[in-house]
């Protein structure tokens, strides 16, 4: 009895997925990177500022990259297009390291422990997930809170076994719906503000970032202390 065609090229059809994933993210990268530059040029104030929130949305979160973008005066599309492109890119890219890739590219020198801790937090997260499927991974990306997002949500996806197609789509959205969602909430809360205290308006992004450090701090700490009670005490 011979083995079918497919069975016997799942693993290549695997790998090749997931190469197409990462090249699909690195093109996507040139184009949004260009139009940041073009639109940086053409409009610098205050748009030639857009690489700082690239790093805050890659070191503070979403919620003080959209906040610092709309009390600085950048327009909202700016923002969309700057934001919602971010972590899907970073999805994409790295998708294949934590795949089929995964033990090869753990053992790189430098990237390898980031691998390694984004894989952990999936790990410790995929309980909150694993009831609701795409669904839940979905809301799990769209609250923008400590260890969630759109690439630990993929990570977390792969971990349970969902569906490339199902799970980079549930990211995605989840993503895209979370920076609408924040966009509109910071210019709201912008236009109603203005008027009474403009000048605690400008400090927002700062809450928000002291926030999110408490925030994960205290995460931390409330972790340590669980692992610390589920650790057997020694006779």
């Amino acid at each position: 009895m011979t083995t079918p065609d497919h069975e016997l090229n799942a693993p290549d059809r695997t790998a090749a997925e997931t190469r197409w994933i990462g090249r699909a993210g690195w093109g996507l990268f040139v184009v949004w990177a260009a139009v940041l530059v073009a639109w940086g040029v053409a409009d610098p104030d205050p748009h030639a500022w857009g690489w700082r929130l690239v790093l805050e949305l890659a070191f503070l979160g979403i919620a003080v990259n959209i906040a610092d973008g709309i009390t600085s005066g950048m327009d909202p599309l700016y923002m969309l297009i700057q934001a919602a492109p971010q972590d899907v890119i970073l999805l994409l890219v790295a998708y294949p390291w934590f795949g089929p890739g995964y033990e090869r590219a753990s053992r790189w020198r430098f990237i390898g422990p980031i691998i390694r801790g984004v894989r952990m937090s999936a790990a410790r997260q995929k309980g909150k997930v694993e009831p609701f499927g795409a669904i839940g991974l979905y809301f799990f990306v769209l609250f923008p809170f400590w260890s969630t997002g759109a690439l630990v949500g993929g990570v977390v996806g792969y971990l349970l076994g969902i569906r490339t197609s199902i799970l980079l789509t549930a990211c995605c959205l989840g993503h895209i719906s979370s920076v609408v969602s924040l966009i509109w909430f910071f210019d709201a809360m912008q236009a109603f503000a203005a008027p009474f205290n403009s000048g605690v308006v400008k400090f927002l992004p700062w809450i928000m970032a002291v926030y999110i450090v408490l925030l994960g701090i205290l995460t931390q700490r409330i972790g340590a202390r669980k692992s610390a009670a589920d650790t057997p005490g020694k006779e």
